[in-house]
């Protein structure tokens, strides 16, 4: 039996396609490895529920301080 690295088609950026604005930790409820796999840790054969992805949007937009609107020329 030989091993290999695996990634997840539905993993993008950490986060899970296939359930919405979920973090992607494969073997969660909605998954499509759920009941169908068995990991090597055994924390990661108990049912979870997602937990929700913090946005990429919402994590720069708390770093940027606002900015004044920008002046509306007449011409």
């Amino acid at each position: 039996m030989s091993s290999g690295a695996w990634s997840c088609p539905h993993d993008l950026d950490g986060v899970c396609q296939r359930v919405q604005g979920a973090v992607c930790e494969p073997g969660m409820r909605g998954c499509v490895l759920e009941g169908k796999v068995r990991f090597a840790r055994e924390e990661m054969n108990l049912p979870r529920k997602p937990v929700k992805a913090v946005s990429a949007t919402k994590a720069t937009a708390e770093k940027k301080p606002a900015q004044p609107p920008r002046r509306r020329l007449p011409f």
